[in-house]
C-alpha cells in the first residue's frame, strides 16, 4: 500500500508540475524533524508574507508595446514528504501550486538542504534547449538545532535562494473583437536572509512556528515570512523517540511498582490496627 501511496504522489506532483515554477524557501523544521524516521515525515504548512512585495502592479511597456503584470502572493500552503535514512533526507511536495524537490544533510542539532521546483516533463526539451535555470527557483539552507528537553526545539536558519514572482505579458490591443491572452513569464529575484523557528513535539504530532527575513538583492527590498506547519511521522520510530518510550515503560512500571508497595503497606498497617484493638 504505502508504495501504491509513494507513486500517486509522484505522479500528482508531475501532473502539477506545468502549473508554476514560482516558489519562496520552505519549511526548515519540516525538513529536520525528518532525522532518522528511517520512513516517511508528511509535513503540511501555512506561510504568511509582508515586506515590499511585487503585488498587484502593472506596467506599459511602449517598446514591445505590452502589459506587464506583477503578482506575488501574501501565502503559501505547502505539502512536503520526506524518506529518512540515518543523515540523510529527500523530500518531494508542492507548494500552492509548484511541485518541487529538497534534499540534503540532517542531524539532531544541524541540517544543510537544497532545493529546486520542478519542470514539466511535457515541456523538458524546449528547456533544455535554452537556458535550464532561467525559470527554476531555487535555494540552499543551513539550520541550527538546539533540543530544550524532549518536547521543546528552537533553531536558527540561514538561506541564499532564487525566489520567483508570477508575471504575465499581454499585447496591447484595441478594435472590437480583439482578444490578448496573457502569457506567464515568471519574474525572478535574489534573496539572502535568516530566520528562527520553535517547534514542540505531541504524543502524534509536531508543531512549528518559524519567522523568516529575506534581502531582495535584485531590487533592494526587504520581505518576511511567517510560517505554521503541523508534522506527521509515517513509519518507524527514531533511536531517541525508542530511547525516550523505553524510559516512559520504565518509569511506568516503577509508578505501579511503588503504588502497589503503598498499597500493602497500608494494608499491613491497617492488620496490625485491627490486631492491638482485638488484643485490647
Amino acid at each position: 500500500m504505502k508504495w501504491l501511496f509513494y507513486t500517486l504522489t509522484f505522479g500528482a506532483s508531475l501532473v502539477l508540475s506545468g502549473c508554476s515554477s514560482v516558489m519562496r524557501p520552505p519549511s526548515a523544521t519540516a525538513f529536520m524533524s525528518s532525522y532518522e524516521k528511517d520512513y516517511t515525515v508528511v509535513n503540511m504548512s501555512l506561510s504568511l508574507y509582508g515586506g515590499d512585495l511585487d503585488n498587484d502592479s502593472v506596467y506599459y511597456d511602449n517598446h514591445t508595446d505590452q502589459f506587464d503584470e506583477h503578482s506575488e502572493w501574501v501565502f503559501d500552503l505547502t505539502e512536503t514528504i520526506f524518506w529518512n535514512k540515518g543523515f540523510f533526507s529527500i523530500g518531494l511536495g508542492g507548494q500552492t501550486v509548484t511541485p518541487f524537490v529538497q534534499l540534503g544533510f540532517v542531524s539532531p542539532y544541524v541540517g544543510l538542504s537544497a532545493w529546486s521546483s520542478i519542470y514539466s516533463p511535457v515541456n523538458i526539451g524546449n528547456y533544455l534547449s535554452d537556458d535550464f535555470w532561467k525559470d527554476v527557483s531555487y535555494g540552499a539552507m543551513l539550520m541550527q538545532q538546539i533540543p530544550i528537553g524532549n518536547e521543546l526545539k528552537i533553531g536558527l536558519t540561514e538561506h541564499f535562494s532564487r525566489n520567483g514572482v508570477e508575471r504575465s505579458l499581454s499585447d496591447n490591443v484595441e478594435g472590437f473583437m480583439a482578444f490578448s491572452f496573457p502569457e506567464p513569464h515568471p519574474l525572478f529575484y535574489y534573496e539572502v536572509g535568516g530566520g528562527f523557528f520553535v517547534s514542540y513535539h505531541l504524543e502524534k504530532a509536531t508543531i512549528a512556528l518559524e519567522f523568516r527575513y529575506g534581502r531582495d538583492l535584485d531590487n533592494k527590498q526587504n520581505r518576511f515570512a511567517v510560517t505554521l506547519g503541523v508534522f506527521g511521522v509515517k513509519g518507524k520510530m527514531s533511536a531517541q523517540e525508542k530511547m525516550q518510550e523505553k524510559e516512559q515503560l520504565i518509569k511506568m512500571k516503577k509508578e505501579r511498582e511503588e503504588s502497589e508497595e503503598r498499597r500493602k503497606a497500608r494494608a499491613l498497617q491497617s492488620l496490625e490496627e485491627y490486631e492491638e484493638r482485638e488484643n485490647e
